[in-house]
């Protein structure tokens, strides 16, 4: 099978996609290809990314599929012009692959069809997991994203003070980099922050576990998300979190079993969870534990991308069924 996944970067499962797809070319989305395909990804559904891979697709006669990794269709963080392009993309797809529950509704709800929930949370269990113990872990809380205005780190931010009157040796450390960096970086300087957040910028796979397992909590403050991944790759390495109730996490994680899920965003809300995990490290221990069942259940990595890979072959095979046989025989 010949497949051309066009996004704004290569799939983090590519190599393994291989395995199952054979012959899989990626693209940007800016230059058609004269090749021809069985079938094409389009990992959003955007002006940019949508529209060149559905040319793509009917230039080859291939089945279409379209991704959608995040619930920005509803949330506002979408430029018009993408969203007339999502309409158009989104409704000539064989599959729309929403990577979440949540996602699937608020598609259906703009009447799209053949909407099938595949999780795109890989998890490297023998990479991403515990280190250190949460008897040994100081007062430490950890975010890692993008940094972008939809990851809503503002939220963070305004909760430190609070649990600064309660725990003065807080840490806060922000992993990531992204447009809103130079902006945070000053909210932080005018809250007189500097000593207790902390900016990473990125690291590496190996640096990143160890910042999981030096942690004591995982805060994720998001408006929307697809997983997020660092959620479950904070579980794999037993560290709890507090998250608002995006993506996968209220689908896969309960309340108050491997951390909590915030449903408003209320800073003093935040603040109180964060402050209750970091006071009582038997209880993260044993959320973190939980957390990590979770994820070897449902996100190992090979596991997870076999679910995914296989599923798009389906929709290949049924998909070369129903062409005229003058077609096929081409």
């Amino acid at each position: 099978m010949k497949v051309l996944m066009v996004g704004r970067k290569p799939s983090i499962a590519l190599e393994e996609l291989r395995h199952y797809w054979g012959d899989v070319d990626v693209s940007t989305g800016f230059t058609p290809r004269m090749k021809r395909y069985d079938l094409v990804v389009a990992q959003e559904p955007t002006l940019r990314i949508g529209l060149p891979a559905l040319t793509q697709a009917k230039l080859s006669g291939a089945a279409f599929v379209c991704e959608v990794h995040g619930n920005y269709l509803q949330t506002g963080f979408l430029p018009l012009k993408d969203l007339m392009a999502a309409k158009i993309v989104l409704k000539s797809s064989d599959l729309v692959r929403a990577v979440s529950s949540q996602i699937a509704g608020s598609l259906r709800s703009w009447g799209v069809k053949n909407v099938m929930v595949i999780p795109s949370v890989y998890i490297k269990l023998e990479l991403f997991r515990p280190l250190t113990m949460h008897s040994q872990r100081g007062p430490v809380v950890l975010s890692a994203s993008r940094l972008v205005p939809e990851k809503g780190l503002g939220l963070l931010i305004d909760a430190v003070p609070k649990m600064l009157r309660s725990l003065p040796t807080l840490e806060v450390r922000v992993v990531g980099d992204g447009p809103e960096r130079s902006r945070l970086e000053g909210l932080v300087r005018r809250r007189g922050l500097e000593g207790v957040v902390r900016f990473f910028g990125w690291v590496g796979q190996d640096e990143l576990v160890k910042h999981y397992n030096e942690a004591a909590v995982f805060v994720c403050t998001s408006f929307h998300e697809g997983g997020p991944r660092t959620v479950f790759e904070a579980a794999a390495c037993h560290t709890p979190f507090v998250s608002t109730a995006v993506g996968l996490v209220p689908e896969f994680f309960t309340d108050g079993r491997e951390g909590f899920i915030i449903r408003e965003r209320n800073s003093d809300l935040l603040a109180e969870h964060v402050l209750q995990l970091l006071e009582n490290p038997d209880l993260r221990q044993e959320m973190g534990v939980r957390g990590r069942e979770v994820v070897e259940r449902e996100f190992e990595w090979r596991k997870a991308i076999k679910k995914y890979a296989t599923a798009y072959l389906k929709i290949f095979r049924k998909d070369v069924r129903s062409r005229p046989f003058s077609k096929n025989s081409q």
